[in-house]
């Protein structure tokens, strides 16, 4: 129990000291200046994880690895378009590019209120830090600056914050965290398992939320970048999401996608609709947990559609 102790105050206290997206593209600044880079992958979580039924956890990164050559990584858990929108900027101050860049999204990083206004997940701290670097033209420091978490008083207002769900009407996220945090590991009661996918999916998303915008940032950022890209949905498990609302949450999910493609097109025209790669339940990490992580069938399959995108662009 003092071991765990210490490792959760040593985590603590490096997410207070070192920001991770800086971190990140220090590192992909260093690799681009002096590799070939084949492919700079812009990842969401979905490129860090794999299944407990994988007998094969090569992880999404190595799999385009073997095969598009030379992959360099910027990924972190709950990544998405402002975070990416930044990271490109930065490194278009440097003279070296890669061959493509690709872009794994999962929707809810850029527009859901559980992720974007969380202190943590949200990344605020490190969307100013990054806002005050002119370029990766020379070594970025990311020690000091930015880190990753949140003061009570943060935390309070985060729970405050009014959701309004399609199947759930107004709530705030402290309502739904009050009854999904600490229930332990799946399988959860059929109840609690469509909480989680609501409480995950259900926020309706409108074509005049200002949250929508940085996707066009986004798509503007690759723009200036200049090299071929394929940006790549991050779906969440569809046949459990319509097993708990049935006739509505594939078309409410996709309803999202649409505007958030049109988002990306307003920066970039040039970039076309992100992919919608067809998996099922089995393909997914854990179906139950609603979450936009993959087994190693779903893991394959995402990593032979992007690959043949990349080579198509």
């Amino acid at each position: 129990m003092r071991v765990q102790r210490q490792l959760s105050k040593i985590r603590r206290l490096r997410s207070r000291m070192i920001d991770v997206p800086l971190q990140q593209v220090e590192q992909a600044r260093r690799r681009l200046a002096t590799e070939d880079v084949d492919v700079l992958l812009l990842g969401d979580s979905s490129t860090l994880c794999w299944s407990l039924r994988d007998t094969d956890r090569t992880l999404l990164p190595a799999m385009l690895g073997q095969r598009l050559g030379n992959v360099v990584t910027l990924a972190g858990p709950g990544f998405g378009s402002s975070i990416y929108a930044e990271a490109t900027r930065l490194l278009t101050a440097m003279d070296r590019r890669p061959k493509a860049v690709v872009f794994t999204l999962a929707l809810r990083t850029t527009t859901a209120t559980h992720i974007v206004a969380d202190p943590i997940t949200g990344y605020h701290r490190s969307l100013a830090a990054m806002a005050k670097v002119p370029g990766a033209h020379r070594r970025i420091r990311y020690v000091g600056r930015g880190g990753s978490f949140a003061t009570d008083e943060e935390r309070d207002a985060f729970l405050a914050q009014p959701v309004e769900s399609r199947w759930n009407g107004a709530r705030t996220i402290g309502w739904y965290r009050q009854q999904l945090v600490g229930t332990g590991l799946p399988p959860w009661p059929i109840e609690l398992e469509k909480l989680r996918f609501d409480y995950f999916y259900g926020e309706q998303l409108h074509a005049d939320d200002p949250r929508l915008d940085s996707l066009t940032s986004l798509g503007r950022r690759l723009e200036e970048y200049g090299v071929p890209t394929v940006g790549v949905w991050t779906r969440p498990p569809m046949q459990r999401g319509e097993m708990h609302f049935p006739g509505e949450f594939e078309a409410h999910v996709r309803s999202h996608k649409v505007l958030q493609d049109e988002a990306l097109a307003r920066g970039c025209a040039d970039l076309g609709p992100m992919l919608d790669i067809d998996l099922e339940d089995e393909d997914f990490e854990d179906s139950f947990n609603a979450t936009e992580h993959f087994a190693h069938s779903g893991r394959v399959k995402v990593a032979d559609a992007i690959a043949e995108a990349v080579r198509a662009r």
